[in-house]
């Protein structure tokens, strides 16, 4: 099993990104997952087969504003999660990908201090948004990428689950 879990997230607008900071995040965000699953795959392959998760977000098909590359690195993840399916299913390895949503990490709880705000001052607002009106947690993400790297999911494969409380169906 590997799961992928990296990224980095730059504030920018096309217009005011580098090539420089388009290289950094493309590396950390795609290309860091690509060379995991090109080390790991001929292992699993070996072994009978395997799965691969590999952790997007939302912001695969919802723009975030301010945030042309995080948002293209992350498409690109769901994009990489079904072609590494299609090529690899007949080697007994399935490749999904997680698209959390709003979730209330570390990350957000240094943004709501930074921002003079309680952490449950920040969580009434975050995560509003969603069909749950609440934000997720770290363990909600988790568990939906522990079945989806299971046996329980033998028969899931190239697919996006969105973690989200329903944010990108409304």
């Amino acid at each position: 099993m590997l799961v992928n879990n990296a990224g980095m997230r730059l504030y920018q607008t096309v217009v005011d990104a580098s090539e420089e900071s388009w290289d950094a995040i493309l590396a950390v965000n795609v290309k860091g997952y690509a060379f995991c699953a090109k080390a790991a795959i001929p292992m699993m392959r070996q072994g009978g087969g395997g799965s691969i998760v590999n952790v997007a977000s939302i912001r695969a098909i919802v723009a975030g504003g301010n945030m042309v590359q995080y948002d293209t690195t992350k498409a690109a993840v769901t994009g990489l999660s079904r072609a590494m399916a299609l090529d690899h299913a007949v080697d007994g390895v399935r490749v999904n990908a997680v698209c959390p949503g709003p979730i209330f990490t570390r990350f957000r709880e240094r943004r709501a201090v930074a921002a003079g705000k309680t952490p449950e001052q920040f969580q009434a607002k975050f995560g509003r948004g969603t069909m749950l009106k609440r934000p997720g947690t770290p363990a909600e993400v988790a568990a939906c990428i522990q079945c989806l790297a299971s046996s329980e999911s033998s028969y899931v494969t190239g697919t996006c689950l969105f973690v989200d409380g329903g944010h990108v169906s409304i």
